[in-house]
């Protein structure tokens, strides 16, 4: 029998209808993208942005369908035609328009083609230059080079047909099932094996693209390709160190959360055109130029399983992918270095936080309707770095038997890998993972847009041979909530010996006593810092009145 475990999310009760809405609002669901590009004269000078696509669109009816609504942009595309069981089409305000004369059942399954001509435009997304070309989706790019129901919802089969210059060597997601070289082009055939949403679609190519592969054994015991593509006069040493690296990264994942989940791995090094230090595409991650450092590929490998087996629902949820892939590569700098080395980590993820100038709750409910700016999406100190910290305080509150088999549960568990997941059905089910409410962290943690600011006092006093230490605990907050956590005091006493201590404060001015046989001499609450996100005073006291 499951427990399943009735808590008041306050600040989920919203999502409920907002997801729910999202969902009736979809009548399909895109199975699979077929796409074919002829990207022959983007290597060539003067290095054009235009390009002539072709695109297949499986798609099953989960409604009676009359007409099927895909993003395209407006400024970067022209739709030249749409082919299908008597259709028609029209396309504008960065929507394509299919309209389908005779309904089409729900539970059918239909194909769409539709050819199409990418303007020679910069679109953000689609990048040319200097006989590199790469695409960049997050969190909605991938509109902007091919039509696309461009929400991470929707997971599909992926596959791509090129046409280049015998020269470029062309990555993308999946497995390179063909690459046929005739005269001076080359044809390269791109398939994924499993589903993903279309901001992890990607194209990273060049012009004598340097190249390398190594092969990994997954725990199953099946071999994995490992792709390196890497631009000339990049760091070998860096490059190289990351290659030796890559497959005790691989086996570390793997066993702490689920065997490695999808056909291949990859990285590209990119250029100057791609501002960001990675992009966890599904299979082939983009670095920045000359970027092998071991931090970076470790975030960014974390995503494999938070962010892209386990897919955000809407981009309210960014934080499942973001703060899970920060502390992830926590997880393995303590493994690589020590416990010391992670919370060193982890204070300064904690710093950059504290030294944010505007400051939101990291889950936003609105967000799934409407996304805000990239800067705010993609807050570092938000929705990276505080979120990767209350990951670090939820393992202090579980205790790490508990937390790394949540993890597990949470990787391997068959509703959620390959498909999408929100925060609300992640409290759900952390909580019955670890068979503990964990309400009361959650509510606070992500609603809340600031930290706990403790006012704490402590007494020592003596009665006979009796030792009474009166601890009490405040907070001063600048905001409407009072935060619970567990603290953990550590008593020093005169003969050098020490206790510690673990009390549970839930509520202000709240008390605590203990008593000794031996003279306590000093009071440290919260000396391992584990509650990272807190400022805290303390004064000593000479006695403490204590409200029956």
């Amino acid at each position: 029998m499951k427990k399943f475990y009735k808590a008041i999310f306050l600040f989920l009760i919203s999502i409920s209808p907002a997801f729910s809405q999202s969902e009736s609002e979809k009548e399909f669901d895109i199975l699979k993208y077929n796409l074919e590009l002829d990207l022959f004269n983007n290597y060539q000078q003067p290095y054009p942005h235009s390009f002539d696509g072709k695109l297949e669109i499986e798609f099953k009816a989960l409604n009676e369908l009359t007409q099927l609504k895909l993003n395209a942009s407006s400024f970067s595309m022209m739709i030249k035609d749409v082919f299908g069981d008597d259709v028609s089409f029209q396309h504008k305000s960065d929507t394509l328009y299919v309209q389908f004369n005779k309904p089409i059942k729900k539970n059918s399954i239909r194909r769409l083609i539709i050819k199409y001509h990418h303007n020679d435009v910069v679109d953000g997304a689609f990048f040319v230059k200097d006989g590199m070309l790469f695409t960049n989706n997050a969190p909605q790019g991938a509109r902007k080079w091919f039509p696309c129901f461009d929400h991470p919802s929707d997971k599909a089969l992926f596959e791509l047909k090129a046409k280049t210059p015998a020269d470029v060597l062309l990555g993308s997601n999946g497995l390179l099932v063909d690459s046929t070289k005739i005269a001076d082009t080359i044809y390269y055939n791109w398939k994924t094996v499993y589903p993903l949403s279309t901001y992890l679609i990607v194209i990273s190519s060049k012009k004598n693209y340097r190249f390398d592969e190594i092969e990994w054994k997954s725990l199953s015991g099946k071999k994995i390709p490992v792709r390196f593509y890497w631009n000339e006069g990049e760091n070998q040493s860096a490059l190289n160190h990351i290659k030796s690296i890559t497959p005790q990264m691989m086996q570390y994942f793997s066993e702490m959360l689920c065997d490695y989940p999808f056909e291949k791995n990859g990285y590209a090094t990119l250029n100057e055109l791609f501002i960001f230090g990675g992009m966890e595409n599904q299979t082939l991650i983009s670095l920045c130029a000359n970027c092998w450092d071991e931090s970076l590929v470790a975030h960014e490998f974390a995503h494999q399983w938070f962010g892209n087996l386990i897919t955000l629902k809407t981009w309210a949820d960014v934080w499942l992918n973001e703060g899970f892939a920060t502390y992830a590569e926590g997880l393995w700098i303590e493994h690589r270095f020590g416990h010391k080395v992670y919370k060193e980590y982890m204070d300064v993820q904690a710093e950059r936080f504290f030294q944010a100038e505007n400051k939101f709750p990291i889950y936003n409910v609105n967000w799934s309707k409407q996304i805000p700016d990239i800067n705010t999406l993609y807050n570092g100190p938000i929705i990276y770095a505080k979120a990767s910290a209350v990951l670090h305080m939820l393992r202090y509150v579980l205790g790490d038997s508990s937390f790394f088999n949540a993890l597990k549960l949470y990787t391997n568990d068959k509703e959620f890998q390959y498909g999408n997941i929100s925060t609300e059905e992640f409290v759900g089910k952390f909580m019955n993972y670890t068979g503990k409410d964990l309400g009361w962290f959650f509510n606070q943690w992500l609603a809340g847009t600031y930290y706990p600011i403790y006012k704490n006092f402590y007494s020592i006093t003596q009665s006979d041979s009796e030792f009474i230490v009166d601890l009490v605990f405040t907070q001063e907050n600048k905001e409407n909530i009072y935060y619970q956590m567990p603290f953990q005091i550590k008593i020093l006493f005169d003969d050098g010996s020490s206790v510690d201590e673990i009390v549970f404060n839930e509520m202000n001015n709240q008390n605590f006593q203990f008593i000794y046989y031996k003279k306590p001499i000093k009071i440290y609450f919260d000396p391992d810092n584990n509650i990272l996100l807190k400022e805290m005073f303390v004064e000593e006291l000479e006695d403490i009145l204590i409200d029956d």
